[in-house]
């Protein structure tokens, strides 16, 4: 977080409170994604191939499909303990060190802990895919880096596009760092002198969504469809059948 912290400050993206939120973001990101991939696939291939547990675990699973989702789910929820308790951590250092009120930092915090099953059950997905933890955290990571720099990897396609206005509410609403910008009134990272040119979205009338939490919701749609995703997978592959 630190060193993230510190490149955002040296290029001036922010102010220290908004540069450390966002560290924040990219932190639980980068993290979440692996521990859930671990968790869930070691959790997946002992129920399958222990001996001793798998019988009574998967005679409960096989009872009905919720029962396996709720396996599934507590198996996530569980992978995330460490990365609540470094968000409430860090958060408690962020109201140490900066004057950010403590409603924008208990925002942050709802958000983080979004981010973190979300990203978490894009992990799990991932790790199912590619029946690999490695892989699937990668998988991720570049979503994430998708959504992210969605707004500057358009840039190239401006010869081929002549408006990019109504792709713009989509790359801002599916951009998990841009709820920074919706709880901190005047920050617009986009207008930064070190981004300007770097994204054709400044050159448009846009709005960053409203109410700030819409950013969460969207990144749950993309966590609850891989946790289908994954669930299903698990099922037809008789992980819990």
């Amino acid at each position: 977080m630190w060193v993230i912290y510190q490149l955002l400050i040296q290029k001036k993206l922010g102010l220290p409170a908004e540069c450390l939120f966002i560290s924040q973001i990219c932190v639980v990101l980068l993290t979440a994604p692996y521990l859930a991939a671990y968790t869930v696939h070691t959790s997946l291939l002992s129920t399958r191939f222990n001996a001793n547990t798998a019988p009574a675990t998967v005679g409960l699973l096989t009872l009905s499909p919720l029962s396996s989702g709720r396996y599934l789910l507590r198996q996530l929820v569980m992978s995330q303990v460490p990365v609540f308790g470094w968000v409430l951590l860090s958060t408690a250092v962020v109201l140490f060190v900066t004057n950010v009120p403590f409603t924008k930092a208990f925002q942050m915090l709802m958000i983080l802990g979004i981010y973190s099953i979300s990203a978490g059950a894009v992990g799990m997905w991932g790790s199912q895919v590619f029946k690999d933890v490695l892989f699937g955290a990668e998988l991720a990571t570049l979503l994430w880096c998708i959504l992210i720099g969605s707004a500057f990897l358009i840039n190239p396609f401006k010869r081929y596009i002549d408006d990019f206005q109504p792709v713009i509410p989509l790359v801002l609403h599916l951009n998990p760092l841009i709820v920074v910008c919706c709880l901190f009134e005047g920050f617009d990272i986009f207008r930064n002198p070190a981004l300007y040119d770097l994204t054709p979205v400044t050159s448009y009338a846009y709005m960053f969504p409203k109410p700030w939490y819409l950013v969460g919701v969207w990144q749950l749609v993309i966590g609850g469809c891989c946790f289908l995703g994954t669930w299903q997978m698990c099922r037809s592959r008789a992980y819990i059948a």
